[in-house]
């Protein structure tokens, strides 16, 4: 009698583990899918630019932020972006979408990483342009808007199951969580002095790998920007231009965003850059 009773205490116990790991499974699944449908709230509204849209400037700084030579492609022509293995996703082609969305609506998709239909962006970093001036922002569109018409990509969305469990528990989160609306814009602050300009570019920039505080975004793999100690203005100004770092050695995405976007910042920007980065890390 004792094995057969043994042998229904240990089928009872496996039946207990294999429902609890499918409950588990469940609530994975059920809280990352209520996750990517919900919907944000997020006004509209329209820019108040000081002048009629640069398009030379827009597209410089379309480049510098990243919809160009970014995760769209070079020119806009589309691509994929990859997050470690949480997620992959394509980056659509901008001539194929731009076109549907107004003025006042493309505003909120990049400020606040919202679409059409409310829901969150997968892939944009809306906590990094959310600091972009009126103007800029103004200079940017008109410049994506004048792009010619390009094949569409595919579109493609996959969420591995270590990307849901981190959705779920807030580890990784969607774009439209990430912007905090209480931070200051600083493009529409004033930017008299080098460490306030030096503030604006460092946060429509740095901020997507090294944090919005820049001490280091370990999802992203950036480090702490304190780092700037071991280097002297000259050098700071080379690894911009160039992507080679103090020892020669390829720092991946940093390098290849030196030699396809940052390079354009100017000698005076990169100097305002490297004074704000230092002040704010007390060096």
């Amino acid at each position: 009698m004792t094995r057969p009773r043994a042998a229904i205490r240990a089928a009872w116990i496996l039946g207990a583990v294999l429902s609890a790991a499918l409950l588990g499974v469940g609530a994975v699944y059920a809280v990352s899918e209520w996750k990517m449908r919900r919907q944000f709230d997020a006004p509209l509204h329209a820019l108040r630019a000081q002048s009629a849209p640069d398009l030379d400037e827009g597209m410089r700084m379309a480049k510098i932020v990243g919809c160009w030579a970014g995760c769209h492609g070079m020119e806009g022509e589309g691509g994929k972006d990859k997050l470690k293995d949480l997620v992959s996703n394509s980056a659509p082609t901008l001539s194929a979408v731009l076109p549907l969305y107004g003025d006042q609506e493309l505003v909120r998709l990049i400020r606040y990483g919202v679409k059409q239909d409310g829901r969150s962006t997968v892939g944009m970093i809306p906590h990094v342009f959310w600091p972009l001036a009126d103007q800029d922002l103004a200079n940017i569109i008109a410049h994506l808007r004048r792009q010619p018409d390009r094949p569409p990509v595919p579109r493609e969305l996959k969420l591995t199951f270590r990307g849901r469990v981190a959705l779920m528990t807030g580890e990784w989160k969607l774009p439209a969580e990430m912007v905090d609306r209480s931070r200051p814009r600083w493009g529409e602050q004033p930017r008299t002095s080098s460490f306030e300009r030096g503030r604006y570019y460092a946060s429509i920039t740095c901020a997507e790998c090294h944090g919005v505080d820049f001490h280091g975004y370990a999802l992203e793999g950036g480090p702490s920007l304190a780092i700037l100690a071991l280097y002297s203005e000259k050098q700071f100004r080379h690894l911009l231009r160039t992507g080679v770092p103090i020892g020669g050695r390829d720092l991946g995405i940093m390098s290849w965003a030196s030699r396809n976007a940052f390079f354009l910042f100017t000698d005076d920007e990169i100097a305002d850059l490297y004074t704000f980065l230092r002040q704010h890390h007390g060096l």
